[in-house]
């Protein structure tokens, strides 16, 4: 026998060195859930961050409890941080994962990962109520110019992103998100299209050089 012989998986395959938070596709996907290895350290965070995050289930509603919930992970570089988060990330999204003509589930990646029974029920009943997920690099979103505000506008353009609304101007998302409270903003987007013959989600990045014809179409709109 060779010693090639003597491992499970290919040694010649391409592994990712750096997990990276925009990395979505299928095989990249597949390959972090596979090949994501929980140590003893590791299933400490794991029961730690689910026996916090299951208290947010069992007090729903309790404003002292889930109000209060916040996990910070922290470590050195190439720590796997990232990997961690990216993890749970699957989980919560609970979305099935498809390659090679194969499809799982992400908890049923960890089935075999984790020995530990008490821990892996606390992570099915955490992942069984519908979780949104937002993953996103800070440094890929960040506008560096707004200095100290840099974060904070980071989470708004994110969120405005996540709803359907305007990444880049929140003072367009604003007025989304008020036509849409309205039941109004499909509305403007016909009236915007009857008087450019454009749809409003691709040309409302252009407002600027727009600015009349969204004013027609916002009064026409709210009458």
């Amino acid at each position: 026998m060779k010693v090639y012989d003597l491992f499970s998986k290919d040694i010649t395959r391409s592994i990712n060195g750096v997990i990276k938070v925009d990395q979505q596709d299928d095989r990249s996907v597949w390959q972090e859930l596979e090949e994501f290895v929980i140590t003893k350290e590791l299933s400490r965070h794991f029961d730690r961050f689910f026996n916090i995050y299951s208290e947010s289930i069992d007090f729903e509603g309790d404003p002292d409890i889930t109000g209060k919930i916040g996990v910070w992970v922290s470590g050195f570089f190439g720590s796997g941080k990232s990997h961690f988060i990216k993890a749970l990330s699957y989980l919560f999204n609970d979305e099935e994962v498809s390659f090679a003509n194969q499809s799982k589930k992400p908890i049923d990646f960890f089935e075999s990962k984790i020995e530990d029974t008490l821990q892996l029920g606390n992570i099915k009943k955490s992942i069984s109520k519908n979780s949104n997920v937002i993953l996103f690099n800070i440094d890929s979103k960040a506008d560096q110019s707004k200095g100290r505000d840099a974060i904070l506008g980071v989470f708004l353009k994110v969120l405005n992103e996540l709803q359907g609304y305007s990444p880049d101007h929140p003072h367009i998302a604003h007025m989304e998100r008020y036509l849409e409270k309205n039941g109004k903003l499909k509305d403007f987007h016909n009236h915007y299209k009857s008087l450019i013959d454009g749809d409003w989600l691709e040309e409302r990045e252009n407002y600027m050089f727009n600015q009349d014809k969204v004013a027609k179409a916002l009064s026409k709109t709210l009458g």
